[in-house]
C-alpha cells in the first residue's frame, strides 16, 4: 500500500475491463516500492549482451517517483530493496492528479506519483508532449482521481 500523500494511497487499482496488463518483473534497487507508485528502470550500464541467455531478471532494476521521460509503468504490489517487483507497462489504473485534469487528455507523471495534463503544467514547458504517460479517461480535480490508460 503506498503511503497517504504518495500516489494512491490503497496502491495500484486496475481497472480491469479489457485484460490483465502488460508487466515486466526487474528488481527494486536501493529502496522500497509501494504498489501504485509510478515507477522507472535503473541500473548499470551493459549488463546483458545481444543474447537471450545473458539475461537475468536481476539485469533489469526499478526505482519508484518516476518524472517526465523516465516513466515505465506502474508497481502492482509492494517490494522490499533487492526484492522482485512486478511493473505494469500497460492497462488501465486509478491514479492521483496533482491538478485539475480532463477526460481524453494526454497526461503525464510529476515525480510524486500524480499526473497531469500535458500542456497544462508548467512541468511540461514545452516537451510535454515527449513525456506523455497515458490519457486519462476520466476527470478529477487537484489532488483527486481519475482512470488513466498507461502505456509506457
Amino acid at each position: 500500500m503506498a503511503a497517504t500523500g504518495i500516489g494512491n494511497p490503497v496502491g495500484a487499482v486496475q481497472i480491469l475491463d479489457g485484460g490483465v496488463p502488460r508487466t515486466i518483473t526487474g528488481y527494486v534497487f536501493k529502496t522500497v516500492i509501494s504498489g501504485g507508485t509510478l515507477c522507472f528502470a535503473s541500473g548499470a550500464a551493459d549488463s546483458i549482451s545481444s543474447g537471450v541467455n545473458s539475461y537475468a531478471a536481476t539485469d533489469m532494476t526499478f526505482l519508484p517517483d518516476a518524472s517526465g521521460a523516465l516513466f515505465n509503468g506502474v508497481a502492482l504490489h509492494d517490494a522490499a530493496s533487492g526484492a522482485p517487483v512486478s511493473i505494469a507497462t500497460e492497462g488501465t489504473f486509478i491514479l492521483q492528479c496533482t491538478e485539475a485534469v480532463t477526460a481524453g487528455t494526454l497526461v503525464g507523471c510529476d515525480g510524486n506519483n500524480s499526473v497531469y495534463t500535458i500542456g497544462a503544467n508548467a512541468e511540461s514547458g514545452g516537451v510535454g508532449g515527449l513525456h506523455v504517460i497515458g490519457r486519462a479517461l476520466t476527470e478529477a480535480t487537484s489532488g483527486g482521481y481519475a482512470i488513466v490508460h498507461i502505456r509506457a
